[in-house]
């Protein structure tokens, strides 16, 4: 099982105790990190820690705060040794061979960070550390791309049972599924951050997400990995609501983020990765399509999918969950046959919630800001199109706001002026962060029936993990584990 590793940043040697003692009944051991504290005293660290102990005195050139020619850093990694701190963190690149054999067997682990970049061979890289007489390498780059990602995790599990554990790290958002999955290819310990905005490192996870919402700590080699594919998706709420369902169903499995700045460059990583399915959100959702081996009659209509079976060797099969999303929840507030509907927005989820309504007898117009793409659109898909323009002089049962306009980049934006809003009318937007947008909030106030992109979130995220694992989803406990994170991030 491997162990969770919190990595403090406090400044001084008084307040990096008080924080190892908060946080002792969550950490299973601590990393201290010599270039951030201004007093360090070893010996008192020492003394005061009731769990195991990493140091490292990180230079400049590998993201610390030391520089690199500052003598303190050898004097502290020798006091560390000497002070017999269960594990020492040399840099490859130092030079410090002594404390490297002084430590050699007893918990030294061998670092390398890149902060620009990725190595071209990372086997040479590896190789090289190993022969330092290391019990733990670690390799932390800098990925460009989600190609760089794949590299590593190639890397990573291509050693999964070496002699000598490998941590590999890809920093930074691209990067999130390495700082989770580690325990699965022999990585002995994870490292997270004592919150966010606490990081000592770009892209650390806060430790209590590690814990509560990945479980890091039960992460195997025999762990399906899931995850969520789009360009933006470290604050998506799918991993918690997944990983609750999995937790409570008794599945061996977790479910990460794939942030990916393009689709090509996730399928370079594709192969690498050990995915056994995976999620699809924006701006991923159409584009997809065309590189499945296998689509259902849904996506076969509205051409875009939410859901991927990964078979075999790497055959995908794709299915859209969408829909049913947007139409769970409306249900629930009449019948939709005969009304007419307003969406907002021309991408996947747009098109998927289209062919739904239509499908049980609404009528439906696509409106987008551009009106090509509307028309396209709407001839694929069969329904009606415009420009935003038509809002203003069209009748509606129903609005669904498909756009990003109104979520976390955009929060104090609306598509919809309030005075179109009607009493009794009803208003879904499809953005869950934050949970209430400007749109539902005017729309409260107009007195319309407001549903919130979480109940859309909830609905498909249940009929999601349905496909994957074929049990059936635990959808209240799916429910409270998203809220918590939500309510956590927002405090």
């Amino acid at each position: 099982m491997a162990s969770l590793c919190i990595s403090l940043t406090e400044r001084l040697t008084v307040d990096l105790i008080d924080r190892m003692t908060d946080l002792s009944g969550l950490a299973d051991m601590f990393e201290i990190r010599g270039d951030l504290v201004t007093d360090l005293d070893l010996l008192t660290v020492r003394r005061a820690a009731s769990k195991p102990l990493i140091f490292t005195a990180r230079c400049e050139s590998e993201g610390g705060k030391l520089r690199d020619d500052d003598p303190r850093r050898h004097a502290l990694l020798h006091e560390a040794v000497r002070r017999r701190f269960e594990y020492v963190d040399v840099e490859y690149r130092s030079g410090f061979f002594d404390v490297m054999t002084e430590k050699a067997g007893k918990g030294l682990i061998v670092s390398f960070h890149d902060m620009t970049g990725t190595p071209p061979d990372l086997e040479l890289l590896y190789d090289g550390m190993c022969k330092t007489g290391a019990d733990i390498v670690k390799i932390a780059v800098s990925p460009r791309s989600m190609t760089d990602v794949g590299r590593l995790m190639e890397l990573v599990r291509r050693h999964a049972a070496a002699k000598t554990p490998l941590i590999a790290l890809a920093l930074g958002p691209l990067g999130a599924i390495t700082r989770i999955v580690g325990p699965k290819y022999g990585a002995p310990f994870v490292y997270a951050s004592t919150g966010r905005g606490h990081e000592a490192a770009a892209g650390q996870i806060p430790a209590e997400e590690m814990d509560t919402v990945y479980n890091v700590r039960a992460i195997n080699s025999q762990t399906k990995v899931y995850g969520i594919l789009g360009g933006d998706v470290l604050g998506s709420l799918s991993p918690a609501l997944h990983n609750r369902g999995f937790s409570e169903s008794g599945l061996d499995s977790v479910f990460v983020p794939l942030q990916s700045e393009s689709l090509a460059s996730f399928f370079h990583a594709f192969p690498h990765l050990g995915l056994s399915g995976f999620a699809v959100t924006r701006p991923y959702k159409v584009e997809m399509v065309g590189r499945l081996h296998a689509v259902d009659a849904t996506v076969a209509q509205c051409g875009s999918v939410n859901t991927v079976v990964v078979h075999g060797t790497g055959q995908l099969h794709g299915s859209s969950s969408d829909g049913l999303g947007v139409v769970a929840p409306l249900r629930k507030r009449g019948d939709i046959r005969g009304k007419s509907v307003i969406i907002l927005g021309a991408g996947g989820a747009a098109r998927a919630a289209a062919v739904a309504l239509e499908e049980r007898g609404a009528r439906v117009r696509i409106l987008s800001r551009n009106r090509e793409k509307a028309a396209q659109v709407g001839a694929e898909v069969g329904c009606a199109s415009g420009d935003l323009n038509v809002l203003l002089n069209t009748e509606w049962d129903i609005l669904i706001n498909a756009t990003p306009v109104g979520g976390a980049s955009m929060p104090e934006q609306t598509l919809a002026p309030m005075a179109l809003l009607k009493k009794g009318a009803i208003v879904l937007d499809m953005n869950y962060d934050p949970l209430e947008t400007r749109l539902l909030r005017e729309a409260s106030q107009a007195g319309c029936v407001v549903i919130s992109g979480f109940e859309m979130l909830l609905a498909q995220a249940a009929a999601q993990f349905e496909v994957w694992t074929g049990v059936e989803a635990p959808v209240e406990a799916m429910r409270a584990a998203a809220l918590l994170l939500a309510q956590t991030r927002s405090a």
